[in-house]
């Protein structure tokens, strides 16, 4: 081993552990890897910042761009709603249909947005059919990641696994190249779900989460809302008397939010901080015990407890309660509902927040948010149908999901197809024709220049970009070879499929622990190595590495997807576990065996 394979291989060690341990954000993580390789001496500066030039990146940019265009035209949207309305009622043909439909969503824009398309349909399927969500959200986001297989633009790792293959002499990937594999990985992935892995399916029923209007109690209920809403009476010698909420400080100094007025006359719900308090008012408030005391004591109130009936007046009248999920790049994602400013900017309550299984219980106000939360929010339904347009949320209502831009449908459809068929005609390469459709959608209006920076996975590129100068000083300083010789040089000699076998495994285990798109940069140079010192085809080994990439199943946070129904699906860590590593199995057999035998002998 020479100085530089070993300090190439403590960058990447380094990497993988950042990636692992979450502590600073990819594109971060993706960043300082770029720096190390330049301060290093591994490449020089214009080497290193040569990834972002690349046509990987312009390509994984300008395909996010063209699915936002399909997003916003309601493109999307119509193709879920006809999947859907071909599914019916029975539990194993919804599967099976929502399955191949967003897989065939998925193969022509990005996996989480054809979730995310979905995901508001499902749930009312769920509350239509009393079929419960986690038996059908997590087969969605599942048939979205495999859906990234049937063609080159379905998922960024198959774009930068083309690129390897291009810059080393090879011709890229056509079009439906890896189509011939995707199908039958996504058939037998669907028949897997719709037979075995629906048995391993957690069984959740809809009343205890996700019922709009049928059984508002039982919301309550499951989110123990009865143990965090008080009362608090004002006497009329109580200072707080001729105030406004807004002057009390009650959310802002103490956390508690009152989410109701009660009076002898009227009853005011999810009162404007502009509602004056009268003497003899009783006020329904969210908070815990410690600040509700000491919210009293500053201004002479009493505190008690809410009965059963005060709090089901939460959703009287015209008030509702609906559950909301963070959308893909979300700007909610870190930040306190508090820093947003979401009650005085929305008009509406956030009365208690969902994470992995349970509902937390420190102030949800100053709790930063993550991907998989879901949130239950109370107010009118007038503001909860406008929240429905925040592009950083996706509120459960298959009723709402208006889209945007409906009349430039067709031009969307256009654009795509004259997308596809430059590709499939070898007329332009794919960076190209992407690029070109891209700012079609813009100069066409399907969506707007600041929607198309708002469509791109700006972290996806950043890593992308960043960590492409790492596998040229893998190969650079010859740690490529090096892996592949004492690696696989064994293995190589029993012939491809032991080979293939390996550089699956190792592919989809890294896959689980850091993103897709950095472990196709990682693994697909060394897959190449290995074809060529073993006389194996590069090409086949190379496209392995794509699909293994493709295989995130086993954990919540091994693809976006998979966080994005965490929430509404009510699912924990382990039931990704247990449906996702049989899932991963029957992925491994089908694509192994696919390649040796279209490929491999």
């Amino acid at each position: 081993m020479t100085p530089e394979i070993g300090l190439t291989l403590a960058i990447v060690a380094l990497a993988i552990g950042l990636f692992v341990s979450d502590r600073l954000p990819v594109d971060v993580v993706a960043l300082l890897v770029l720096l190390a390789v330049v301060v290093t001496g591994l490449l020089t500066p214009a080497e290193a910042f040569a990834g972002f030039a690349s046509p990987a990146v312009i390509a994984v940019g300008a395909i996010f761009v063209v699915s936002g265009g399909l997003f916003q035209t309601g493109v999307a949207a119509r193709m879920g709603q006809f999947i859907v309305a071909l599914a019916g009622e029975s539990e194993v043909r919804l599967i099976a249909v929502l399955m191949i439909g967003v897989a065939l969503l998925s193969a022509v824009m990005n996996n989480v947005a054809a979730t995310a398309v979905l995901l508001p349909v499902v749930v009312g399927i769920a509350r239509q059919t009393d079929i419960p969500p986690s038996r059908l959200l997590m087969p969605l986001a599942f048939g979205a990641v495999m859906g990234g297989t049937l063609t080159l633009i379905g998922t960024p790792p198959n774009v930068i696994v083309s690129e390897v293959l291009s810059t080393r002499g090879l011709a890229p990937l056509g079009f439906f190249e890896m189509t011939v594999i995707g199908v039958p990985f996504v058939l037998a992935g669907t028949a897997f779900m719709a037979t075995i892995g629906r048995r391993l399916l957690p069984d959740r029923p809809p009343r205890e989460k996700l019922r709009r209007a049928k059984l508002p109690e039982e919301l309550l209920d499951i989110y123990h809302l009865p143990e965090h809403i008080f009362a608090l009476d004002v006497p009329a010698t109580s200072r707080i008397v001729g105030r406004t909420l807004d002057e009390s400080a009650m959310r802002h100094d103490f956390g508690v939010t009152v989410l109701a007025v009660m009076r002898e006359s009227e009853h005011v719900m999810n009162p404007d901080p502009s509602e004056i308090l009268r003497a003899n008012d009783r006020l329904l408030v969210e908070g815990g015990p410690l600040r509700l005391r000491e919210a009293a004591g500053r201004w002479g109130l009493r505190p008690g407890s809410a009965t059963g009936d005060e709090a089901e007046l939460l959703l009287a009248g015209d008030t509702g309660l609906v559950e909301v999920t963070l959308a893909p790049r979300s700007a909610f994602e870190g930040r306190t509902l508090r820093e947003v400013g979401f009650r005085e900017k929305y008009g509406l309550t956030v009365l208690a927040l969902w994470r992995g299984g349970g509902a937390v219980e420190r102030g949800i106000a100053d709790e930063p948010l993550r991907m998989g939360d879901a949130l239950l929010i109370q107010g009118s339904w007038t503001r909860l149908r406008l929240l429905a347009r925040e592009q950083g949320l996706i509120v459960l209502l298959a009723d709402e999901a208006v889209p945007h831009r409906a009349g430039k449908a067709p031009w969307a459809v256009a654009i795509l197809l004259v997308m596809v068929s430059v590709v499939v005609a070898g007329i332009a390469p794919i960076s190209v024709a992407a690029l070109g459709a891209a700012l079609l959608m813009i100069l066409t209006r399907c969506l707007r220049i600041e929607d198309a920076y708002g469509a791109i996975e700006w972290k996806v590129v950043f890593v992308v970009a960043g960590t492409l100068p790492l596998g040229l000083a893998m190969e650079k300083s010859g740690t490529t070879q090096w892996i592949a010789d004492g690696l696989l040089s064994n293995v190589g000699e029993l012939g491809v499929l032991p080979v293939l076998a390996v550089l699956f495994l190792i592919t989809a285990g890294l896959s689980l622990a850091i993103s897709n798109s950095a472990t196709a940069v990682l693994m697909a140079p060394i897959a190449f190595t290995i074809g060529a010192s073993q006389g194996l085809d590069p090409r086949t080994l190379v496209i392995a590495v794509a699909l293994a990439s493709s295989v995130a199943f086993a954990t919540p946070i091994a693809h976006q997807s998979n966080l994005l129904v965490m929430g509404p699906g009510d699912y924990r860590f382990s039931d990704y576990v247990r449906v996702g590593l049989p899932l991963t199995l029957v992925a491994f057999v089908v694509v192994i065996l696919g390649l040796w035998v279209l490929w491999g002998p």
